[in-house]
């Protein structure tokens, strides 16, 4: 079984057709997602989120979902779940590969967790075009990548442990920095003591 037998494939808007009409009255305001926002660990850092003006109202299919995964088509090829309502509803550059699972055949954490394996990493470095350092991918190698075929409720027990994990990492970085910080600030103000 591939990913497009359980759920449907395609690329982000190509924001730079896009642009606002400088003579019409109607604007359109949009969050917008960039590759800044997407840490290798495959976070969305919604800080470093762009604001996108239109003149025109954009279809839904660009606008993340929940249970969507967005692919940067582009070295390292991170893997993102959308499982957040505060992450739904931002415009998809075109960077990014956009999947949508058919619920009905599998689960978006299972995609998720599959696509993230290091034999479809692999398959993506393999199949770039370009440099390994900035060789790209298109949706349709994303489309062709194999799944193993599970019950919907195993499928489940993966989603659930992936999820906890995501967390627990996520909960750690961010751990990891704020230790930083204290202790850079710890360290400052003793060497100010000392002088």
């Amino acid at each position: 079984m591939t990913i497009n037998d359980l759920a449907s494939v395609r690329t982000g808007l190509v924001t730079a057709r896009k642009k606002k009409n400088t003579s019409s009255m109607q604007t359109y305001q949009y969050r917008l997602l960039n590759l800044k926002c997407i840490s290798t660990d495959g976070f969305i850092e919604t800080t470093y989120i762009e604001s996108y003006e239109l003149s025109e109202e954009l279809k839904d299919e660009y606008f993340t979902h929940m249970g969507d995964i967005l692919v940067r088509l582009s070295s390292p090829y991170t893997v993102v779940l959308i499982d957040q309502p505060d992450l739904c509803g931002i415009v998809v550059p075109s960077h990014f590969a956009i999947i949508r699972v058919d619920k009905r055949k599998a689960l978006p954490e299972y995609i998720y967790w599959s696509l993230r394996q290091d034999k479809n990493r692999i398959t993506m470095i393999q199949n770039s075009s370009g440099s390994t350092a900035f060789g790209t991918i298109g949706s349709g190698l994303i489309s062709s990548l194999p799944v193993a075929s599970l019950p919907l409720y195993k499928q489940q027990i993966i989603g659930k442990l992936v999820k906890l994990s995501e967390r627990e990492q996520e909960l750690l970085t961010k751990l990891a920095k704020e230790k930083k910080t204290y202790n850079t600030l710890l360290l400052n103000q003793i060497y100010d003591n000392m002088k």
